[in-house]
């Protein structure tokens, strides 16, 4: 079996949120196509979605974006306060 290309390397993320590092900087949204040439990444820039198209010769890497767990209203969920025992208490 040979090298894969960018292609079918970069092919399981269609359609997740990616994270790209390029030569020029990182970028992160949905990503949408792949071509030989090509990505395109739908990105949310001043509240609005819009498509970002990276050369893939400019690419570094690219990565799944991890999600954090959202609250309701997509804020983030507070930490869960820890009780401390009565044995640590004592220490």
């Amino acid at each position: 079996m040979g090298e894969k290309t960018f292609y079918q390397g970069a092919h399981p993320y269609l359609n997740k949120q990616v994270e790209i590092i390029t030569t020029q900087g990182t970028f992160s949204g949905k990503l949408l196509s792949i071509s030989q040439d090509v990505v395109i990444l739908q990105s949310m820039m001043r509240m609005r979605p819009r498509d970002i198209v990276i050369r893939v010769e400019q690419i570094v890497a690219l990565y799944r974006e991890e999600q954090m767990p959202r609250g309701p209203f997509d804020f983030m969920p507070q930490e869960p306060e820890i009780e401390e025992s009565e044995e640590s208490q004592e220490r």
